[in-house]
């Protein structure tokens, strides 16, 4: 099923974000802090409950988009803007980063934020 995790969110902006999603039958969910510390793929169900992390904190919003169809992310995403409930960072579900706890991903993030910011690409081609 489609899924977006919601991380750090006012609790207004959660509930448009997630009655947004609703009406592209995309589930929208918050992860609490407590739950950082696990792998991305346990939050989604994907598997057992995994060993936990440390749990490592961080404030800053994010949204994790998982088996959100091209076409429809695209849009979500436009109606994210036109509503004003945008969230800088924005990962979307890969065989990389399924593995990575909250905080992983977070740290990913914002070290490619940091890349681009300073005129470079993320990545070695």
């Amino acid at each position: 099923m489609a899924t977006v995790l919601l991380y750090n969110l006012h609790p207004q902006k959660a509930a448009k974000l997630k009655m947004l999603c609703r009406s592209f039958f995309i589930e929208a969910r918050e992860v609490p802090k407590e739950d950082f510390g696990k792998p991305i793929a346990a939050l989604l169900g994907l598997e057992a409950e995994a060993p936990v992390a440390p749990p490592e904190d961080f404030d800053e919003e994010m949204l994790y988009f998982a088996d959100v169809a091209g076409g429809f992310l695209n849009i979500l995403l436009d109606q994210i803007r036109r509503k004003k409930l945008g969230v800088a960072l924005k990962a979307v579900k890969t065989e990389a980063n399924v593995g990575f706890t909250s905080a992983q991903l977070y740290r990913e993030l914002c070290a490619e934020r940091e890349v681009f910011a300073q005129g470079k690409t993320a990545h070695i081609q």
